[in-house]
């Protein structure tokens, strides 16, 4: 009887390590990497639609991951903004006639 409890424990074991991926966590990631890549805030808009079609467990994992993917965007709309502020000199508007 032992011997059976030993069995499933290392089979348990076994499942917990190697176990069933969840595809939603993996298309998740896949989504982070491409967005993260990205070079224009036009890109990473266009890889975020692709979340809506995944389903995916709200895990401490997974908004983890969400939350990478939204700061490699603000990242790139940041980079994709002018500049202002007092320091930048803003062009000259032509004379009123």
């Amino acid at each position: 009887m032992r011997a059976g409890l030993g069995l499933s424990f290392v089979l348990a074991l076994a499942t917990s390590v190697t176990g069933c991926r969840d595809e939603g966590f993996v298309q998740l990631t896949s989504i982070r990497d491409e967005v993260c890549r990205c070079k224009t805030p036009r890109c990473g808009e266009d890889a975020m639609q692709k979340v809506a079609q995944v389903q995916v467990e709200g895990t401490p994992r997974s908004r983890r991951v969400a939350r990478e993917m939204m700061d490699c965007l603000a990242e790139l709309y940041a980079t994709g903004a002018p500049e202002t502020g007092p320091d930048v000199a803003l062009p000259e508007s032509p004379p009123a006639p």
